[in-house]
Order: C-alpha cells, then sequence, then structure tokens
C-alpha cells in the first residue's frame, strides 16, 4: 500500500498530551467550554485492538503512552451482531443496541429518532458551536449524524483513497475553525480486513496507513494559533474487530474486541483496572464539553465507578476446570468483596470449580466459557460482575442441586419508611430453576421483593422496598435456586440506601 511520506513521531505528540494533562480544568458552562475546548474523535472502522502493538503506529502509540487506553467487549448476536451499523450507532449515540435498535448494517426498524449523535448534542446544547464530520461510509450520514453538522464531508466506493482525502480535509478545515467538536471515520482498515484478514499481508499497512493519516490531523491542530490557550480531548475508537482469515458479525473474541483512547485535557495517564464500554465514548466528549447526556447509557472514562464487586478485580484467578479459557488470563474468584457474602449451605460438592455458587468474573472470562448463549448479551455489566451460573456449574460431576444465595452487608434504614435497590440483572431463564430477590430486617426472615418468571437481558433495575417500623438495617440477597445445567444470573452494579439518601446514588448503567 503507498504510504504517506511523513512521519509522526511519539515525542511530539507525547509532549503536547502531558502538556495538557497538566492543565487545570476550571468547571464551567457548556457554552464558555465549547470557546476553549474541542473534541476530535476518530473512528477506525475494524481495527483490531491487538494489532496495533506490533505495527508502526507512532501516532497511537503517542496516544497511549500519555493517555488513557483500554481493550473493550461488544455484544454479540443475538443481542446484536458486531457490523458497522449497530457499532458507530452505539459509538456515536452512547446508547446500547436494544435502545437505538440498529441490528444491521440495513439499519430496518431503527429507533435511532430518540438518540441523537454526539455533534447534533452538541449543536442543540451550544447555539453557534461548530460541528465536523468526515466519513466514506455513507450510512453513517444517511441514518446516524443529523443535519445541522456545520460541514460534512461524505464519500464512497475507493476507502483508501477516500482515506487519503479525508484526512487531508480534516487536516484543513479543523485547525482553520476550530469545530467545538469533530468525527472522521476511516474506512480502510476494515476493508483490508476483509480483503485479508488480520493475520493478512495487507492489514498492518492499512493500520499504518491510518496512523498517519491521524497523525496529520493532529498536527495541523497543533499548529492553530491559538492551541497554546485551548483544551482539545482526542478519543479513537473502533466498532468492531476482524477474524484472522478476515470477516466479523459473530461472538468470537476477535470479532467483540474494541478499544478506546483518550488522550488530552483532564486524562490521567494508563490502562484503568476496569475496562470501558463503548457507549462511553459519546458520554466522555460530552462531559468534556459541560454537555448534559440525559438517556446515555454511557460514563466518562474519567468518571470513577463506585461498585463494590470492582474491588476484588485485584485478586481475580486463572482458570480451574474450564478448558476453552486462555490459561494466563485472570477472571474469577469466589473471594466476595468486604461485608459480602455467599451463602451455598443448600449446594452439595462437585460441578465445575469456577461456577460452584456464586462467582465473581469478568466478562472476557465469563462469554469464553460457552459462547453464543446471549452471555455477550450482558452489556451493562463492566468490570467484575457476580454470575450464578448453574448451565456451566453441571459441566462436571456434581451432587445435590445449584442453589446458592448472594448476600449484601446490612444497610442502614432506621427512621425511613422505603428503601431502594438498584442493580443491572441479566438472567436466562431454562427449567427449574429460580431467580429471587430477598430482604432481611435485622437479619429477620427473608422476604420475597423480585422473581424472574421469564429472561431478562441487561436490564437496570430500581426496586422500592417499604421498611418496617422500627428496622434498623435491611440486607439484599439474590437467590438462584433449584437449577442443574439450567441457566445463569448475572447482576451488577448492587447500589442499596435508605430512601432518603437516593439523592446520593449515582448508578448510570
Amino acid at each position: 500500500m503507498p504510504r504517506c511520506d511523513r512521519r509522526y513521531r511519539i515525542l511530539p505528540l507525547a509532549a503536547f498530551v502531558l502538556a495538557l494533562l497538566a492543565a487545570t480544568l476550571t468547571p464551567v458552562t457548556a457554552q464558555a467550554q465549547t470557546a476553549s475546548r474541542h473534541v476530535a474523535l476518530f473512528g477506525v472502522d475494524g481495527l483490531s485492538w491487538d494489532s496495533i502493538p506490533p505495527a508502526d503506529t507512532p501516532t497511537l502509540d503517542g496516544l497511549i503512552a500519555a493517555g488513557y487506553s483500554s481493550q473493550s467487549w461488544l455484544y454479540a448476536p443475538p443481542f446484536a451482531p458486531t457490523v458497522s451499523g449497530p457499532g458507530w450507532s452505539t459509538v456515536l449515540t452512547g446508547v446500547w443496541p436494544d435502545k437505538h435498535r440498529v441490528l444491521g448494517n440495513d439499519f430496518a426498524g431503527h429507533d435511532l429518532g430518540p438518540y441523537p449523535d454526539v455533534l447534533s448534542r452538541v449543536e442543540a446544547a451550544v447555539p453557534g458551536a461548530k460541528t465536523y464530520a468526515a466519513m466514506d461510509w455513507k450510512a453513517i450520514d444517511d441514518f446516524i449524524l443529523g443535519d445541522t453538522i456545520d460541514r460534512k464531508l461524505v464519500l464512497e466506493d475507493d476507502y483508501r483513497v477516500n482515506d487519503r482525502k479525508i484526512a487531508a480535509d480534516a487536516a484543513a478545515w479543523i485547525p482553520a475553525h476550530g469545530p467545538a467538536a469533530s468525527f472522521v471515520y476511516l474506512g480502510n482498515v476494515d476493508e483490508s480486513g476483509h480483503t485479508c484478514g488480520t493475520a493478512g499481508a495487507c492489514y498492518r499497512p492499512a493500520i499504518e496507513a491510518v496512523d498517519q493519516q491521524i497523525g496529520q490531523i493532529i498536527d495541523a491542530i497543533q499548529r492553530r494559533p491559538d492551541f497554546a490557550s485551548e483544551e482539545w480531548l482526542f478519543l479513537v475508537t473502533t466498532d468492531h474487530g476482524h477474524t484472522p482469515a478476515g470477516g466479523h458479525g459473530g461472538n468470537s473474541r476477535a470479532e467483540r474486541q474494541s478499544f478506546i483512547i483518550a488522550a488530552g485535557a483532564g486524562i490521567t495517564p494508563g490502562r484503568p483496572a476496569i475496562e470501558p464500554r463503548l457507549v462511553d465514548v459519546a458520554a466522555t466528549a460530552l462531559d468534556f464539553l459541560g454537555i448534559a447526556r440525559p438517556g446515555l447509557d454511557g460514563v466518562p472514562v474519567t468518571e470513577p465507578l463506585n461498585d463494590p464487586f470492582d474491588t476484588v478485580a485485584t485478586g481475580l484467578r486463572t482458570r480451574v476446570d474450564e478448558p476453552d479459557i486462555a490459561a494466563a488470563l485472570h477472571g474469577w474468584t469466589h473471594v466476595a468483596p468486604a461485608g459480602w457474602s455467599v451463602d451455598n449451605a443448600g449446594m452439595r460438592g462437585g460441578g465445575v470449580t469456577e461456577w460452584q455458587g456464586w462467582s465473581f468474573t469478568t466478562d472476557e472470562f465469563w462469554t469464553a466459557t460457552q459462547r453464543g448463549q446471549s452471555r455477550e448479551s450482558n452489556v451493562r455489566s463492566r468490570g467484575v460482575f457476580a454470575v450464578a451460573d448453574s448451565d456451566e456449574w453441571a459441566d462436571k460431576i456434581f451432587s445435590g442441586r445449584f442453589n446458592s444465595r448472594l448476600v449484601s452487608p446490612p444497610v442502614p434504614v432506621a427512621g425511613n419508611a422505603t428503601a431502594t435497590i438498584a442493580f443491572v440483572s441479566h438472567y436466562r431463564k431454562h427449567g427449574a430453576e429460580t431467580a429471587t430477590v430477598t430482604v432481611s430486617f435485622d437479619d429477620g426472615p427473608a422476604r420475597s421483593v423480585r422473581t424472574y418468571t421469564g429472561d431478562v437481558t441487561a436490564r437496570p433495575e430500581h426496586l422500592e422496598v417499604a421498611v418496617p417500623t422500627g428496622a434498623r438495617t435491611m440486607r439484599v440477597a439474590w437467590e438462584l435456586t433449584g437449577g442443574n445445567n439450567d441457566w445463569y444470573w448475572a447482576v451488577d452494579a448492587p447500589v442499596i440506601a435508605a430512601s432518603g439518601t437516593t439523592a446520593d446514588i449515582t448508578w448510570s448503567r
């Protein structure tokens, strides 16, 4: 593949990003923020995260070294295929496919109307703010992007040639006009993935070419006369991965792998302990510009998360009985977070070690146990989450039945009429098992507050519970009982509080 004449070295880019990191950000209005803050989002279609390190990519390497970077895991069928329509809709709207309803590249039956793209949100929130978009996959403009964007460049057909045209246009227009938000889509990496796969001879040169093109644009932005007094945030992401032989759309690790790179003002360098989700791209951009993000599924990558299950991340173990999981992958534990407990008194011995009662696990580890059974649809969980998986547990000789309770610490409720329980629930029902949320007050008898009678896909739950007069504490338990070789229940992000303190609950999954 022809290569650009100019290369962009790590040192200038890293030095520029580190200078931005040193700036102190003062909270101001969205109108004032967009006068000095700018977001440039680069969307590289079909870029495999695992393929970046072997390639000669000084621009991406510089952003990674000086900023935030992490892989991120997508959904898979039947939730949505790992193709561009759902992928870019998710990136640009900040909501999952069960909301925007883009389930293919034909966009048939979509519901994008209630979920505007990030550039359109900027236009609506800040009258007069400039926006820019360039792409060589026309469907993005046809279906996802709004009509108020100030400058659009839409090209078709030859991705290799058009990526160069897009880079040249962006390198001219963005520095000249200083838009508050820009989206630059480059499609040739995906085209090369379809041609030769990630293991083929054409894929790496395509990555190196797109790295030069992103560098070309960033270098031009750095030369803006007002650059030294501005705050720029650069984001890079992709819509899906590719198989070694080429192709995507399924549920393999290679196809589900995405990533987020963020560098610039307000970004702390390093790789997070808790991996982000693709919906976090739009949330991060809007948060940086001081723009409200109602209805978004994502959270900014700069926002700390307070999920108790994530506290066990450093203690995750490698596989014991699961043959299909990479031997070096750390992804499960039976050690509960401080104050939490797992009651397996109703279970007997045997079964797959990793899933003997409630376990704490990650997306990468859990979905590798067996693909294509909707474990990949658990999109609103992130980091470490709790799983009771009677299906996987029963893959080894066992005795008795699967009966396990995940129990919360006691929560103060004295003087309150009600309490609130919030969590993400992802449940598949099959056979005789029951999945029930129970509460007990002052460690008294448990009573049911929610029983699932059918499948629930990545649903946020908010339960209101009446507090008996005189009660001082409340415990919550999640019970999966009576199942053998049935299905599973995943729970994440539990927030339990007396209703008088619900204003302090920051729960946005």
